[in-house]
């Protein structure tokens, strides 16, 4: 018999740890200056869904073209103005603005303003956190891991880079690739 509104089959134990999430609560991680915080884990829903905060430096970096063939995402802007490739639109999201990324479909993410740019990230099944902490340890390991190395690691977690798509982003938008240095605003010495 199939499960109804109301069954309690499959589902999740209830506690007051994995129903309330408060406002400073969860694991942060770090890569190229971004933070990532997992206020809802995949594993705390059964893989349903997860729900990360994410703050994207002012500094310029692409979030390179990629597409996942499992999973679909959200971005609901709380802060800032995202710039967006989906498929092939681009535009700028601003706070209160939600951008949908459907699975299959390629996919940028940048900010190039002078202030972070803080979302919330729902994806759908959930798995980002698991990559997040990957990338994290991948950027922080020494020496830090290549290109190459973070998009072989990303396919493990449904996000299959394209990067013969970003050098029209990267010219056009004045971006660069994660790990890359920021241009120099120092005159010549």
């Amino acid at each position: 018999m199939a499960p109804t509104a109301g069954s309690r089959e499959g589902a999740m134990p209830v506690s007051a740890q994995n129903v309330l999430i408060q406002p400073a609560s969860g694991r942060a991680v770090s890569f190229f200056g971004n933070r990532a915080i997992f206020k809802v884990r995949g594993d705390q829903t059964s893989g349903a869904f997860s729900i990360t905060e994410v703050v994207l430096a002012p500094s310029g970096t692409l979030v390179p073209p990629h597409r996942h063939e499992k999973m679909a995402e959200v971005s609901y802007i709380l802060e800032g103005t995202l710039g967006v490739m989906v498929a092939e639109q681009e535009f700028q999201a601003g706070p209160g603005s939600f951008v949908i990324r459907p699975k299959g479909v390629p996919h940028a993410l940048w900010n190039m303003s002078d202030r972070p740019v803080r979302t919330l990230e729902i994806s759908m099944p959930g798995g980002f956190d698991a990559w997040a902490e990957e990338l994290a340890r991948l950027a922080s390991a020494t020496p830090p891991a290549s290109l190459e190395q973070l998009f072989d690691a990303a396919r493990r977690y449904d996000a299959i880079f394209l990067p013969e798509l970003a050098p029209p982003l990267i010219n056009k938008h004045k971006l660069r690739m994660p790990g890359e240095a920021a241009p120099s605003t120092e005159g010549p010495g």
